[in-house]
């Protein structure tokens, strides 16, 4: 594989590796994931999947665009910050395994980096625009409760009703 645009790719089949991780090692861990059903986890987690895949379509292919590199730039960068803020930290708190440990540390770590690296060594992206990527990563990850939050209330109201 060569070049950010390869690497791109890669991370976001790490991404859904990543989710499928967490989704199936979850229900395990109390608390987590806001008590969502197995159901609605795995749909959640394959919807969010299917956003890594849109940013690396949207950002890897068709005419180019000076913003487009920053699509895939941005999603490493929120993989990146991911393993940091929470599976390590979690980890540690655990004394052991978190959900998504295994591949954020073994495939979206490694990945993420090759992905940035690529970009900037190819000038996709300049340095100065990664520095601004990384706060916007933040905001993304950021939103993650948000989402499990408004994905629980949505199936009080209408979903399945049974805690993982």
């Amino acid at each position: 594989m060569t070049g950010w645009r390869g690497w791109s790719w890669a991370l976001a089949g790490a991404f859904a590796l990543h989710n499928a991780e967490e989704a199936l090692t979850m229900p395990r861990f109390p608390g987590t994931a806001g008590r969502l059903d197995q159901a609605t986890l795995n749909r959640l987690m394959t919807a969010i999947s299917a956003l890594g895949v849109a940013a690396a379509a949207a950002g890897t292919t068709g005419r180019p665009t000076p913003w487009k590199p920053y699509l895939p730039a941005g999603m490493a960068g929120v993989m990146l910050l991911n393993v940091a803020l929470p599976h390590v930290p979690a980890a540690v708190v655990a004394r052991g395994y978190a959900p998504g440990l295994v591949t954020a540390v073994g495939l979206n770590l490694p990945i993420g980096l090759a992905v940035l690296r690529g970009a900037v060594r190819e000038g996709a992206i300049t340095r100065r625009g990664l520095r601004r990527t990384m706060p916007v990563a933040l905001g993304v990850l950021a939103c993650a409760p948000l989402i499990v939050a408004a994905t629980r209330a949505a199936t009080r109201t209408g979903g399945s009703r049974r805690p993982i």
